[in-house]
């Protein structure tokens, strides 16, 4: 028998801290402090109730261009050179 995966769909999700009441294409939903706020890519938003949330979610990490990872590098490599210089330099 085949096997498949779910796909990872990644939103954004924020805590709310008051009661909140969303309309959605499904009608009304209403969202509890501690629940999450979920913003889907198409901009859609739903509250979700803070156990499914946390069973179905774990934390996302953007991975880092290339252009941001060359610019952090320059910058480390700047900071160092600086430290060194005025560790060693002339007295």
């Amino acid at each position: 028998m085949p096997k498949f995966r779910r796909i990872p769909v990644i939103v954004e999700a924020v805590k709310i801290t008051r009661p909140i009441t969303i309309d959605t294409l499904e009608g009304s939903i209403t969202g509890n402090p501690g629940d999450y706020l979920i913003t889907e890519a198409s901009g859609e938003q739903y509250p979700l109730a803070a156990e499914v949330f946390t069973n179905e979610f774990e934390p996302y990490k953007a991975r880092m261009s290339a252009k941001s990872a060359v610019m952090k590098s320059m910058r480390k490599v700047k900071r160092k050179t600086m430290d060194f210089i005025k560790k060693n330099g002339p007295e």
